[in-house]
């Protein structure tokens, strides 16, 4: 009997020493599940906090008319990736193929950046096409192809295989093949680029101005916008607008004729009202209440949808003047 006792005393006591294991796994478990949650909030409140979507626009140098081609064609390489490499060089970097939902929780951030990266891919294309050989029967740089078709072209969520295909890497690789182009015109090199820009050429970069912004009223435009979408519009529009204001202020520091033949005051409404859009961003975006707008609730969306069709309008004015 005294044995037993002992056996099944000894068993209790080896039960009790098992609960307690299991019981510690538990608290641990528990434990690192909290501090990973409590480290995930502060990391998306951090983020939240320091992102911006009110970039500084890019501020091209004065030129001379003794500028050479060199520097005009780093201008415009600047001018086309500036609002791109400031994303990627943000604090946080690029948000939109983050994981573990940042991208759904900071959608104003990440909207934003998909709308940069939006407006980034035909300017590549539009300004390789025009600004970099003599005609439009030459062949273009391989480099300003490859950034145009084969890197900014990379989708904007995809974090790649231990970041060896990522987006922001792809990204860069653009911008690096820019200004690689940019750098080497008027040299000897064997790879050295062409910079020739043409009255007609001027036409077609305005013109691909005034299309990215027509493209993104006809978004606001839609009377179908909910009101918990409208912000991700807003902010859409809002980095489309900030590639489009950077390309103009590239293309009025390269070549004087967009003052002299689109005229001083389309060109200053025009860029005065994409420095608003930059700078717009309200506290809580409402939508306005209703499709015909008579709420008492501001509409966000028509009151960026009117700067913008103002710039809009003002290019499309700078663009008819320069055909006479």
């Amino acid at each position: 009997m005294s044995v037993t006792k002992k056996n099944n005393g000894e068993n209790m006591k080896l039960n009790i020493m098992e609960k307690a294991k299991e019981g510690n796994k538990l608290v641990l478990s528990l434990v690192i599940f909290s501090v990973f949650v409590v480290l995930y909030v502060l990391y998306v409140a951090v983020v939240g906090l320091v992102s911006s979507t009110c970039a500084k626009a890019y501020d091209p140098p004065v030129l001379e008319q003794t500028s050479t081609d060199q520097e005009k064609a780093i201008v415009i390489a600047n001018s086309l990736t500036y609002a791109l490499d400031q994303q990627l060089n943000s604090p946080f970097g690029w948000l939109p193929n983050d994981i573990l939902f940042v991208p759904k929780i900071l959608d104003n951030s990440t909207n934003y950046q998909k709308g940069v990266i939006y407006a980034t891919r035909p300017a590549s294309d539009i300004i390789a096409k025009t600004v970099s050989r003599y005609g439009k029967n030459d062949t273009l740089d391989s480099r300003l192809v490859d950034a145009t078709s084969r890197y900014f072209v990379y989708s904007s969520d995809v974090w790649g295989f231990w970041f060896i295909y990522d987006a922001e890497g792809k990204y860069r690789a653009g911008i690096k093949n820019w200004l690689s182009w940019a750098q080497s015109v008027d040299t000897n090199a064997k790879n050295a680029g062409i910079y020739n820009v043409k009255s007609d050429d001027v036409y077609a970069i305005l013109k691909y101005c005034n299309q990215m912004l027509e493209y993104v009223l006809g978004n606001l435009n839609d009377v179908n916008i909910s009101h918990f979408d409208s912000d991700n519009q807003i902010y859409f529009a809002k980095g489309i607008c900030s590639v489009v204001e950077n390309v103009l202020r590239g293309l009025i520091a390269v070549d004087s004729s967009v003052i002299e033949r689109g005229g001083n005051e389309n060109v200053s409404a025009a860029l005065e009202r994409l420095s608003s859009i930059r700078d717009f961003n309200p506290t809580y975006v409402f939508a306005g209440g209703s499709k015909k707008g008579d709420t008492m609730v501001p509409n966000h969306v028509a009151s960026i949808a009117r700067h913008i069709d103002i710039a809009a309008n003002r290019i499309n004015d700078i663009m008819t003047s320069m055909e006479k």
